[in-house]
């Protein structure tokens, strides 16, 4: 078992899944709703996006290989991807719904028409976009072997199982923490996209231009100079 790609993948998932900035978002959009309804709609929408990139994980690579694009290609897209959604986590979004009451004789009935208006865009592109699906993509082509697999599987399965506690419960806390706070948190997990972002770039690019960072960087020659 690859410890430091799990641990890699274990960062890169808390990062991207980002519990702690997306309180305010859940706030925003189940916020009217009672304690046990926001448990089931925190199930329904963190187990969508979990199936999704579960999908992904271990049928990435035959999803590639379908349309024909080249791991090293996707690394380079995925990270100008990546790019993008920490440009936006730095910068911060926030998401309103224009009706938010609906009619049920169960919690089960109301948490589903709840579910049905932030499927989109809190499961799909927040929890289950393009960031995420290009992060497990990507880990999915570093795995080896079914034990690899399914030590990723169960990281996956734990970053969302963390992000089912935090929004069941976050109204024990959201009342009394100021939004500050979580704008804090998401701008720091924005940067360490930022940089995982860069990573695959600089990954692609050095395996389709295999001798692009032979001559070294101009830091590491300064360094060798005044030794």
């Amino acid at each position: 078992m690859d410890w430091n790609l799990n641990l890699n993948f274990l960062a890169a998932m808390l990062a991207m899944v980002n519990p702690i900035g997306l309180i305010p978002i859940w706030y925003e959009l189940t916020g009217d709703s009672s304690p046990n309804i926001r448990k089931r709609v925190a199930l329904m929408v963190t187990g969508t996006a979990f199936l999704i990139l579960l999908l992904f994980l271990n049928l990435g690579e035959y999803i590639l290989d379908f349309f024909s694009i080249d791991i090293e290609v996707f690394k380079i897209a995925g990270g100008f991807l990546l790019m993008l959604t920490a440009v936006s986590m730095i910068q911060g979004t926030a998401t309103k719904l224009k009706e938010i009451h609906e009619e049920g004789n169960t919690d089960l009935e109301l948490a589903k028409r709840r579910f049905e208006k932030v499927l989109v865009p809190l499961s799909i592109p927040m929890l289950a976009g393009p960031g995420a699906l290009t992060t497990v993509l990507l880990y999915s082509f570093r795995a080896s072997d079914v034990v690899t697999y399914a030590s990723l599987s169960g990281i996956l399965f734990l970053s969302y199982f963390l992000l089912f506690i935090v929004f069941g419960f976050s109204y024990l806390v959201e009342k009394k923490v100021d939004d500050i706070v979580f704008v804090g948190f998401t701008r720091i997990f924005g940067l360490i996209v930022a940089a995982i972002a860069v990573q695959f770039i600089i990954e692609g690019l050095g395996e389709v231009f295999p001798h692009w960072m032979e001559g070294g960087s101009a830091i590491d020659m300064e360094e060798k100079r005044v030794k």
